[in-house]
């Protein structure tokens, strides 16, 4: 029915990281998807159902066989954050609701919480790599 979801008790700062995280996850997704697709052409065509993960081991793997040594290791560093990132994502996003020790709704990992604060941060790791595959996409990658 209309408004349910309001009846899941969840505090705003914590639903804002999240969608915050969401987002700025999703643009660094497609900027490896982009990254991917300069690499070799006709990769978006082949996306179908790959997870962030496949992706991940794609834009590593496309980057290993790039045939000029600096550009290479130049799309090394961030395909391998990128699939870093990418577990941290699933840490996230796949993690177990309950409530904290405190009282407030959370997504766990391990048992551990995670925080607006630890949320906020791998977003913050996420817009960052999604800086560094743009400025590949738009120098080196051209």
């Amino acid at each position: 029915m209309k408004d349910d979801r309001l009846g899941v008790p969840i505090d705003e700062p914590y639903i804002e990281a999240l969608g915050r995280a969401t987002y700025v996850f999703a643009t660094l997704e497609w900027a490896a998807v982009w990254c991917c697709e300069r690499m070799e052409a006709g990769y978006i065509q082949k996306l179908r159902k790959k997870t962030a993960g496949l992706i991940a081991d794609d834009l590593v793997r496309l980057a290993e066989t790039l045939p000029r040594a600096q550009i290479r290791m130049d799309c090394l560093g961030p395909a391998n954050e990128f699939k870093h990132l990418v577990d941290i994502r699933n840490g996230i996003f796949h993690g177990k609701p309950g409530t904290a020790s405190t009282g407030e709704q959370r997504l766990f990992k391990d048992g551990h919480p995670w925080t607006p604060v630890m949320i906020n941060e791998a977003a913050d790791e996420f817009a960052a790599c999604r800086k560094s595959l743009d400025a590949l996409l738009y120098n080196q990658l051209k």
